[in-house]
């Protein structure tokens, strides 16, 4: 029997493939004359990374990047041709299928070099590299005081094709710019020594989304905008710049309404008593969907545009909601969990004490994404 059968659960998540158009071509024109490499890394921040990968490959996108050479061979093998960057370091149980299936690597240390290098010679194809600059991360790459003595190693292989040098700020959304004009002076610094040891890539890139907005003077052959491209903020406290659309909506309906009189309670551990005769929506959504306990007795969710608190303790399955203030609220009645400009996820974060990407990467694989596109609709398995 098909899983199609049982796949009548109201809870989901709807991507407007329209709003991804949008925003990447928000993000073309911010950038001019840099191209544009979208990430799409972890399932598209949670959004679905084929239906992302395939609206950005009609629209011309140059590059796209993930985390894991598992997601570049997920994108392969569905069809995706556009160029890859993946930015986890390479293995050698993988570097020779990321080189045969035309994908770009990281590499930053000598061991990422001879590992490639090997795998191109096996494979009989180049080895297309980015070079990753640690600038002040303190993460993951190279350190960029050591840029000309990896440059020197790096050209002995001539296995390598230095695609790209690449770096990452740790800090771009601050007011105070002076940590990232720090990160942007060691990048040239590095990129400097390269270019001096004969290695001049097609692509040196550094932005981020709030690099991209706050910095112009990053915005080299390349910017990496993640969050900017599904609509949702690089930061706490920032307003969604002009010309963008938040693409992601979790949605729910009512699945049982049940009159509570006063004085009863609602849910584990007895933390929300009713004071008054109250009707009680149930939702078919917790936090195993993503739906995170924390927001017990504290988020809001909209029903006929109105407010409706969540009351006790958001179970793994279900949550209450009080809909006394919204008594035309019936069973089978759609309700927006977060999304959109009228919940928009940073409240939710705000909440939680977090940011728009983990909010939007914490929505489990319990819940179907439906990608939203002029031709109707279509289920992300």
């Amino acid at each position: 029997m098909s899983l199609e059968v049982f796949n009548h659960r109201p809870t989901t998540a709807w991507i407007d493939l329209g709003a991804i158009r949008t925003n990447f071509r928000r993000l073309s024109q911010l950038a001019q004359p840099s191209l544009v490499c979208p990430v799409i890394k972890a399932d598209a921040y949670g959004h679905g990374a084929l239906a992302i990968a395939r609206t950005l490959e009609a629209e011309g996108a140059p590059f796209c990047a993930v985390a894991l050479a598992r997601e570049a061979l997920e994108l392969r093998e569905s069809g995706i041709r556009m160029p890859i960057l993946v930015f986890g370091s390479p293995e050698p149980s993988w570097a020779g299928l990321a080189i045969r299936l035309g994908c770009s690597q990281t590499i930053y240390t000598e061991s990422h070099v001879r590992i490639i290098a090997s795998a191109a010679r096996s494979s009989g194809m180049k080895a297309r590299a980015h070079i990753k600059i640690d600038t002040g991360m303190n993460r993951q790459g190279l350190s960029w005081t050591k840029a000309r003595s990896f440059a020197g190693l790096v050209a002995d292989y001539p296995e390598i094709i230095v695609e790209g040098i690449y770096s990452h700020f740790a800090d771009a959304d601050n007011p105070d710019p002076a940590f990232t004009r720090l990160q942007m002076s060691r990048f040239s610094t590095a990129l400097q020594a390269f270019q001096q040891a004969g290695i001049t890539p097609r692509y040196r890139h550094i932005a981020n989304s709030a690099g991209l907005l706050f910095h112009p003077d990053s915005r080299l052959d390349m910017v990496r905008p993640g969050i900017l491209l599904y609509g949702l903020l690089p930061a706490p406290g920032m307003q969604l710049p002009e010309g963008f659309e938040p693409a992601l909506t979790l949605t729910t309906t009512i699945a049982h309404v049940r009159e509570v009189p006063a004085g009863e309670s609602v849910s584990y551990g007895r933390t929300y008593t009713v004071t008054k005769r109250s009707r009680i929506g149930v939702l078919p959504i917790g936090y195993a969907d993503g739906y995170p306990r924390a927001l017990s007795n504290r988020a809001s969710v909209l029903i006929h545009g109105r407010r409706a608190p969540v009351v006790g303790r958001v179970c793994m399955d279900m949550t209450m909601v009080d809909l006394s203030g919204i008594p035309e609220a019936r069973a089978g009645d759609e309700v927006l969990l977060f999304g959109g400009r009228s919940l928009p996820v940073s409240e939710i974060a705000d909440l939680l004490g977090t940011i728009d990407y983990e909010v939007a990467c914490m929505i489990s694989y319990r819940v179907p994404r439906v990608h939203v596109h002029e031709k109707g609709v279509t289920l992300h398995d």
